[in-house]
């Protein structure tokens, strides 16, 4: 490895200290300041937030960490040696593909253990048993990974075949698959985690076909999904494309709301759905993907070339290149952060707008809002930068203020 290497990984390791620094010292100014504006804010809110700033923290360090480590120790490049051992290009892809993705989910546990199951029981938001949580991980995981393993060997030929395209047509392929993901999602993987119940010939299911009939999507489903017994907060989404598309609320939601307010966060989902936020997200998707897939060929190359083969291998369309890979669309995608989440904060803004329209109705959108945000131990705002880097929604504060039409 090179001394440019070796500046440019340290510099970085440096600066996301700095970051997390920042940030963190950010959060808790503004905590300080929320105690003096919000008295009445239980302490187990402050406690919360707390308690997942620091499992941030270390889960952003180890999105860099962990890759990085299997490929300075060559710990890749052994795994990829012994998955390739008189195998070809598919077999070799998979018995890479089991060993690394298995490693990484048990690596994940203890934090992922500590950060959905103790910290949810700690501060009563879930309901979960121990052995729920062990099936939807080991779901989870199977979901997630058996594609990667099934498929690793398609963009790793791919780049054998195109060495200087490979970024573009992986970028290309990729634009159908997340349609096609869009549309099948609702049908076939969300299933596989909980149990979808009609509620189309309830009252409030009426309720919501009134309020499907007049944004003009009446051939969309109504569903109730059973996540009460995961845990305590409520949701409530609309997705799908064509005859997939479906409002499902959370048996939580349903529970604890009155029927204005639910109906205002069903107005605030068909809000996404009828301005096209679907699709314009794959649109964007799109463009975004293309440009990671270019940045991505750029910046794993670079490295690679100025590792002098530290790393236990010297091209590109070695399997032992995974987390390379992984590594650098992690920095890509920390980056732009703040630019997926600006978007998304204007698209739901725009949702919260066709919500009033729909329901005329400020002053359920308001306590709708506030009981999320308590039964979930929300905060009625963030930092400024904790906001721009990782806020997909607005804060209370802001929603609330735009409901009240401040």
């Amino acid at each position: 490895m090179d001394g440019k290497l070796k500046i440019a990984i340290s510099i970085f390791l440096i600066l996301l200290l700095v970051f997390i620094s920042i940030m963190i010292i950010g959060e808790y100014r503004n905590m300080d300041r929320l105690r003096e504006e919000y008295p009445n804010l239980v302490e187990e809110v402050y406690m919360y937030r707390k308690d997942r700033l620091r499992i941030w923290a270390i889960s952003l360090i180890l999105e860099f960490l962990i890759p990085l480590l299997f490929l300075v120790t060559n710990f890749s490049q052994k795994i990829s040696f012994f998955s390739s051992r008189g195998r070809g290009l598919f077999k070799s892809g998979i018995i890479y593909g089991i060993i690394y993705v298995s490693m990484i989910f048990l690596i994940n546990l203890p934090i992922n253990y500590y950060a959905s199951f103790y910290l949810g029981h700690k501060y009563g938001l879930s309901n979960q048993t121990i052995f729920r949580w062990m099936e939807l991980n080991i779901k989870g995981f199977l979901v997630n990974n058996i594609v990667m393993v099934l498929f690793l060997w398609l963009p790793y030929y791919i780049m054998i075949k195109s060495p200087r395209t490979w970024w573009l047509q992986l970028g290309i392929l990729m634009i159908p698959i997340m349609i096609i993901m869009v549309f099948i999602s609702p049908l076939v993987i969300d299933p596989i985690f909980n149990r979808y119940t009609s509620i189309e010939d309830e009252k409030l299911g009426q309720e919501i076909s009134k309020l499907l009939e007049k944004a003009e999507i009446s051939d969309a489903s109504i569903y109730r999904v059973d996540k009460s017994k995961d845990t305590k907060t409520m949701n409530a989404y609309m997705t799908g494309i064509g005859k997939s598309k479906r409002i499902v609320l959370w048996d939580t939601t349903i529970d604890n709301l009155d029927e204005r307010e639910v109906l205002c966060i069903t107005a605030h989902e068909i809000g996404h759905y009828v301005s096209r936020h679907i699709w314009k997200n794959i649109l964007i998707a799109s463009v975004g993907t293309l440009l990671l897939a270019y940045l991505v060929y750029l910046t794993s190359n670079w490295i690679l070339e100025h590792s002098y083969s530290s790393f236990g291998f010297r091209n590109i369309f070695n399997y032992a290149s995974v987390p390379l890979f992984i590594m650098v669309i992690n920095f890509y995608s920390f980056l732009g952060n703040p630019i997926m989440n600006y978007v998304s904060r204007y698209m739901e803004r725009e949702a919260d707008a066709y919500e009033i329209m729909l329901t005329d109705d400020r002053e359920a959108a308001i306590t709708a809002m506030e009981k999320l945000y308590k039964e979930s131990l929300g905060l009625p705002r963030s930092s400024k930068l904790y906001k721009i880097w990782y806020h997909s929604h607005p804060t209370l504060e802001e929603r609330v203020q735009f409901y009240k039409g401040q």
